[in-house]
């Protein structure tokens, strides 16, 4: 399979464009900036798209908006270059974000209700209980006579469940069910696994892996996890303050791979968070981490690893090994 040929000058236009949003009050740099574009109609095109590709974006960038056009000069000097890995890598990150912010959220406008990236929502039910999401959480509700029925379509929830002796409440999520009557209890589901982990009073659990058995009873402190893809289950113990931590805006992570923790912290990030080295994505960290500030929590996570957060490209922060 042949590689597609590099464009020099989309890719210098690309260096361009990076090194003025690092440097965007440096007088010699945009002199030089707009002799490059001046010195030929192709390098105006592909700055030109460049700047309108990152644009859409969302941010308001401190560059020139549009200096005016100067008489054909001799070329200017190029820019610094950057790697080729990196240059691609800016460059998909910028179309990605692009349609990342352009694209609607059709699962969140077709439910009932969802939470925000970085914000929780607190619902209140019609039958008096209640309902905390997480950030970038969504769900749907039936509530009728004859049932209770909460389905999380994405992300994590806290429940806290008002008693009905008439009327159980179910959670769906994923492939498991979680019945109820009165108690308070969360609910994470992720790519991998669906999380339910009991604060107070008792829940049972059924999942695909155990349909035609008796269901997985939980008390308080009581962690069920089921993986999907290997159709296993196992059930831990947890503290008080290791249930739904994220309430108080914290990440625990205990000895979990970097993966893991960027894959979690991607829900209060908004934007997009791109890993470059999959072998730091492996290492493992055990750290709490500050869920108002994704991109300081991350850093903090990886700087013993060796990791760098880098955030020069609009709505994306790009996680890779220090040089």
């Amino acid at each position: 399979m042949t590689s597609e040929t590099p464009n020099p000058v989309w890719e210098t236009a690309l260096d361009w464009l990076l090194l003025i949003q690092q440097h965007p009050d440096d007088p010699r740099l945009n002199k030089q900036l707009s002799e490059w574009r001046a010195s030929a109609p192709e390098h105006e095109a592909a700055y030109r798209k460049a700047l309108k590709v990152w644009r859409m974006s969302g941010e308001a960038l401190s560059l020139p908006v549009e200096p005016s056009a100067s008489p054909m000069v001799s070329a200017a000097p190029a820019p610094r270059r950057f790697s080729r890995r990196n240059r691609s890598l800016i460059g998909a990150a910028v179309a990605a974000c692009a349609m990342f912010m352009l694209l609607p959220d059709w699962q969140a406008v077709r439910a009932d209700f969802h939470s925000p990236t970085a914000e929780h929502r607190d619902i209140t039910l019609s039958d008096g209980s209640h309902v905390l999401l997480d950030s970038n959480s969504v769900v749907d509700v039936q509530i009728d006579p004859q049932r209770r029925v909460v389905t999380l379509l994405r992300g994590q929830a806290f429940f806290s469940v008002k008693p009905d002796a008439a009327r159980a409440f179910y959670v769906n999520a994923g492939a498991v069910r979680v019945r109820v009557t009165g108690t308070e209890f969360a609910v994470n589901l992720n790519d991998s696994n669906v999380d339910v982990s009991v604060e107070s009073g008792t829940v049972a659990v059924k999942t695909s892996q155990s349909s035609d058995g008796p269901d997985h009873v939980l008390h308080h402190g009581d962690q069920l996890r089921f993986n999907a893809s290997e159709q296993s289950t196992r059930l831990t113990q947890l503290p008080a303050e290791h249930i739904a931590p994220w309430r108080r805006w914290q990440l625990v992570a205990i000895n979990q791979t970097v993966d893991d923790v960027i894959a979690q912290l991607r829900r209060y990030q908004p934007g997009l968070i791109v890993l470059t080295d999959n072998t730091l994505g492996q290492r493992r960290i055990t750290a709490a981490l500050n869920l108002r500030d994704p991109k300081r929590a991350l850093q903090a996570a990886i700087a013993p690893l060796g990791g760098h957060v880098q955030d020069s490209v609009p709505y994306t922060l790009i996680v890779s090994t220090k040089p």
